[in-house]
């Protein structure tokens, strides 16, 4: 019953007709002639100042235009008062009035313009270095990138003299020497000067290093961007280059150790799983804990695995108070600002293709029992129940299976990425297409993933300027259903039970029946059954926006956005008949879930200089964002054939009552902030926020957030100004509130549930009331001081930043159950309050010399949780068989999700686990329950290293956890002694209790459940340390390739390649059981193994 997967175009289910067809050929063509077009040959300035220095007006028409100047502040005499007044001028006229044509020459090339001395006239030349007499020396050469992308408007220049020239739109260059010995300087903004003696050579290519300085960075923060210098918050950068260092498709997991505080975990190994990211610890038991995720502008209702992370720019992540207050009710968890791609705007169009293969094999196995050991142990085991031995001992069948091996594979991933950008003449534009496959490493699961999008920013006069941005993605996922924490119902958990006794087939080919064995207590499928089985998930997605920026005043700006975020998913499931543990004759369902938010936004922005060394900087607006979902399930069991699956619910014996659900809520808001900066040394910043909401009581619709930091640069300071080798010294400290909405539509409102009932021979259909209104329900309030510093040294090539934060979140929402005298069965309500106090470190520094250079970036990160007062205790999630009950716990005094069980207390006199009876009523109840252990880390920390010699590269990249436990929940199935009568770990075998080993790590082999408990015996060490990626490649310029190529990147790179760690399970970095809040938070349940990748890869620029 083997089914196929399309792999044909799946993923684009719509057709252009000739018409449209026609007009995005014309679109594209129009962008690209535009691109070729002179920007400073069409772009008029109006300019009206009275007695001010020229930086003044330099920055002014930055501000303006699209123009960057480029000179030298010891050669250029910027500080010089001059006035002007020029209506719809060009550039070189200004230029002309600007500059002593004498002294200063300029060079335009399109938005670049290069301001040097003017070159000297001498009459006669006496130096002996001079060309005298004879034809001056040309030397002529290309200058690019470390990818082989030619740079325009470098400065060459040769050393000790005014004679210079600039690199043209292909990064070529020309000149012509006027002494002999002569040193050529290179120097880009952005790019690490370079200086080569020219000797006999007369053509000489230069490839620059981009600068070690990132003073200058650009930090996209909530409703605007600043400079990393001006910052006042704690903010941390993940540039695209880490996050395309491994394999993924998803930008969440690519997080991972590149930013201090922030925690990623993910679900499990499985394609497409889910990924779990914190921020400065857990702040709510019963919303989630993830961050707001803002794309381009845009907040999302849910996460960013629709990204490809190839088209990401940036990663700025905003984690204290002072920097995510803008974003009030949602800002509590940590705001991660997401810049994507967009083209370039003085370059030709350039294709850019980025393409891998790999291979993957499951990182870690169990070391299970074979046949004659689990045929003894069985034996043992049914003797001690009272059951008859299964297993003649002197004959056993000659049969050995592996049942992990039989579900695992070596799987296939491959990604491919297609860009064309470009721009020119106020316009920039990117197009970008993505295919994405990956095979999951257990049969019959995998993902599959398209996408395509498009950029656009458009200069439509001196003060208008339109961008537009669009994604769209579909994808799916062939799900083992590993997650579910059922023993022996999904493919993972009945092979690690499945005894290797039986064959794959029997003798008449079909999959053998497992559970054939009396003292089993749980009827087991054959694992390969599972293949057979269909859950797809599938998912469309689509984020658009557009805006629309005007100039209204010199320096003030309006910006109007739109935007539409839509999401359509759905579930297949069909479990045939032949899978036990099912409803006899197949069990279907389909399930569909719609979301859809639109979101306006309206902000006014304000910069301008005060005085001669103060900037000033504000916002101001409101936005209004509505969200939409509905739900609809269906489910049916007993089909006379499993050939239509869930394709034909209706055909079934037993159809369950389709359900449907429709919610919709609206979010209001109204912002600002104000950026104040000193003479360049102090820095101060304020927001606020308020939030109306929909989703909360009557008498609290709406929430005011706001915040307020203060940074002191004391490298500006006289008393440290002259400090050798110090760039710069920066301390900050913040406060502020943020929110958060941790529950859905109508919570606050008295909800009524659907009720069946029987009269007699009729089922009647009705409503009773389930959730208690309260009119007084509000947002959870999250209050955080953060203190950082940050300081660089010899020239930003070491840097160090140190953050200590505390954080309080009050009035944490809560369900409490109602007696029924009340009429309703829970009420949501506000209560308790948790506490976050942490230290963050992160270090950097560069090394380089000749051809090699080494930078290396480390971090380590320690976060403390405590329940501060909560009233009664609240318990997680059961978990089901063995266990069958809560393993976390939030209580006053405690980190929140504590592991909560009994404690083990030896063996009885027949090998029966005992528990300690802790209030000495001699009885083992939930009396005796105590805390056993603590999810979180004392600390997290990793190391990236990237190492460059001439074209090679090498980056090795390390992370880990210290301190936090896991509830080893598998053990539970593999560890017990035969307590649920499946194969057991080998260790089991060697060390089970006897009356002669009464201090065996094992009890006796029986099929005695009730034994097995939440206890200390599965709460394990989950430090680890691991090797996360190495990637090593070589790079060559388009001089070496020709073919028309600008440059190639060949590389190799391995994922997962080792991991130290005492976890006894097979990863120590998992979450299975993910669910709301932080109470089901490090439980490793059959997770789906993670894999160890390897991949070939290539990256082209044309």
């Amino acid at each position: 019953m083997k089914k196929l997967w399309n792999s044909k175009l799946w993923f684009w289910r719509f057709k252009l007709d000739l018409k449209m067809k026609l007009s995005l050929i014309l679109f594209a063509i129009t962008i690209a002639v535009q691109a070729n077009s002179t920007y400073s040959q069409g772009t008029p300035i109006s300019l009206k100042f009275e007695n001010v220095k020229i930086g003044r007006i330099i920055d002014e028409i930055e501000a303006k235009t699209e123009f960057k100047f480029i000179y030298k502040t010891n050669t250029i005499d910027i500080n010089r008062n001059i006035s002007i007044n020029v209506k719809k001028e060009k550039i070189d006229k200004i230029l002309s009035i600007l500059f002593d044509q004498d002294k200063v020459s300029y060079e335009i090339y399109d938005v670049k313009i290069l301001i040097k001395p003017a070159p000297k006239i001498e009459s006669e030349s006496n130096d002996s270095y001079s060309f005298t007499n004879q034809e001056q020396k040309k030397v002529a050469g290309l200058v690019t990138d470390v990818n082989g992308v030619p740079l325009m408007g470098v400065n060459v220049l040769e050393k000790g003299t005014s004679n210079g020239a600039v690199t043209n739109f292909d990064g070529e260059f020309s000149l012509n020497l006027e002494n002999t010995n002569s040193i050529l300087v290179f120097s880009f903004l952005g790019f690490e000067t370079q200086e080569l003696k020219v000797g006999d050579a007369t053509v000489i290519n230069v490839s620059l290093e981009e600068g070690q300085s990132g003073l200058e960075e650009v930090v996209v923060i909530g409703y605007g961007s600043t400079n990393r210098k001006d910052v006042t918050g704690s903010i941390s950068t993940v540039d695209s280059d880490e996050i395309n260092a491994l394999p993924t498709t998803d930008v969440q997991q690519a997080l991972k150790g590149r930013s201090a505080g922030v925690r990623v975990s993910q679900n499990s190994g499985q394609p497409g799983s889910g990924v779990q990211v914190q921020i400065r610890g857990g702040n709510s038991y019963l919303g989630n804990n993830n961050p707001l995720y803002v794309v381009d502008g845009f907040p999302l209702t849910g996460g960013i695995e629709f990204l490809n992370p190839a088209n990401i720019e940036s990663v700025n992540i905003l984690k204290d108070a002072s920097a995510t207050a803008i974003y009030g009710s949602r800002g509590a968890n940590g705001v991660v600002m997401i810049t994507t791609k967009g083209g370039g705007k003085e370059r030709k169009g350039v294709i850019d293709i980025q393409s891998y293969y790999g291979i993957q094999k499951v990182l870690k196995t169990y070391d299970l029992m074979n046949s004659q050991q689990f045929a003894e142990l069985a034996n043992i085991s049914a003797e001690n129940s009272g059951d008859p031995q299964p297993f003649d001992l002197s004959n056993l069948p000659n049969v050995q299976t592996d049942w992990q091996d039989e579900i695992f594979r070596l799987a296939g991933i491959q990604n491919h990425t297609l860009t064309f950008s470009g721009g020119g003449n106020g316009s920039s534009y990117s197009v970008s297409a993505n295919y994405f496959e990956q095979d999951g490493i257990i049969k019959n699961t995998g993902q599959k993933r398209g996408s395509v999008r498009l950029s656009l920013n458009q200069k439509v006069n001196d003060w208008a300027r339109i961008t537009a941005n669009a994604v769209s993605t579909r994808s799916e996922i062939k799900d083992a259903d590993v997650n579910n924490g059922n023993a022996g119902n999904n493919i993972w958990s009945a092979a690690l039970q499945a005894p290797p006794t039986v064959s794959v087939y029997d003798d008449e080919g079909n999959y053998s029946d497992v559970g054939i064995y009396p003292f089993s207590p749980t009827a087991l499928s054959n694992p390969l059954l599972y293949t057979e089985r269909k859950e797809l998930f599938t998912s469309s997605k689509t984020l658009s926006n557009l805006a629309l920026e005007l100039d209204i005043l010199e320096g003030l700006k309006f910006k109007v956005l739109g935007g539409v975020e839509q999401e359509y998913l759905e579930r297949n499931f069909y479990s045939p008949s032949i899978i036990v543990n099912r409803t006899p004759q197949g069990l279907g369902s389909f399930q569909m879930t719609r979301d859809i938010s639109y979101l306006n936004e309206n902000i006014l922005s304000y910069k301008t200089n005060v005085g001669d060394n103060d900037k000033l900087s504000a916002i101001g607006g409101f936005t209004i964002q509505t969200f939409q979902r509905k739900l609809n399930n269906s489910s049916a069991s007993g089909f006379t054939t499993d050939i239509l699956e869930d394709n034909s619910l209706g055909s079934a014996e037993n159809t369950n009552p389709n359900t449907s659900n429709v919610s919709e809520w609206k979010l209001l808001s109204w912002l600002g902030r104000v950026n104040y900066d000193l003479n360049d040394k102090y820095l101060f910043t304020a927001s606020i926020r308020a939030d109306g909401s929909s989703r909360f009581g009557e008498n609290n619709k709406w929430g005011i957030f706001s915040s307020g930091a203060f940074a002191w640069r004391l490298s500006n300071e006289e008393f440290l100004k002259n400090v050798d080798n110090l760039s710069d010294l920066k301390l900050r400290i913040g406060y502020g509130e943020t929110g958060s909405t941790a529950i859905a539509a109508y919570q606050s409102l008295n909800t009524l549930g659907e009720e069946r009932a029987t009269f007699g021979n009729s089922d009647v259909i009705g409503f009773a009331n389930v959730s208690a209104p309260n009119p007084d329900l509000k947002w959870e309030t999250t209050q955080q001081l953060g203190i950082g510093i940050d300081a660089s040294f010899f020239q930003d090539k070491y840097r160090v930043t140190v953050d200590y934060y505390k954080k309080n979140t009050e009035d944490l929402l809560a369900i409490i159950p109602l007696p029924g005298s009340t009429g309703f069965t829970s009420q949501i309500t506000n209560l308790g309050e948790i506490e976050n106090t942490g230290m963050e470190f992160s270090v950097g520094a560069f090394f380089g010399k000749n051809d090699f250079t080494w930078d290396v970036n480390a971090m380590v990160s320690f976060n403390k949780n405590k329940v501060v007062t909560i009233g009664q205790d609240i318990l997680g999630g059961s978990l089901d068989i063995p266990f069958n009950s809560p393993i976390n716990l939030a209580r006053e005094g405690e980190p929140l999700g504590v592991f909560y069980g009994y404690i083990e207390d030896g063996y009885d006199d027949n090998g029966v686990i005992k528990y300690k009876d802790l209030n000495g009523d001699d009885q083992i109840n939930s009396e005796d329950q105590q805390i056993l252990g603590n999810p979180y880390p004392d600390f997290i920390y990793s190391l990236n290293n990237t190492l460059r010699f001439r074209n090679l590269s090498l980056n090795i990249f390390f992370e880990g956890s210290q301190g936090n436990e896991l509830f080893w929940a598998t053990g539970g199935y593999i560890a017990t002694s035969f307590g649920t009568g499946g194969n057991q770990i080998v260790d089991v075998y060697n060390d089970y209790w006897t009356p002669t080993n009464t201090d065996a790590a094992y009890p006796a082999p029986s099929s005695n459940r009730a034994q097995i408990r939440v206890s200390d015996r599965f709460i394990k060490d989950a430090s680890y340390l691991r090797l996360k990626n190495v990637k090593l490649g070589y790079t060559l310029s388009g001089e070496q390739i020709k073919w028309g190529v600008n440059s190639m990147e060949l590389y190799i790179s391995g994922q997962n390649l080792f991991t130290v760690s005492d976890f006894p399970g097979l990863d120590p970095d998992v979450n299975t059981r993910a669910g709301t809040g932080d109470l089901r938070l490090g439980i490793a349940q059959t997770a789906y193994p993670t894999a160890r990748i390897f991949t070939l890869g290539v990256n082209l620029k044309i």
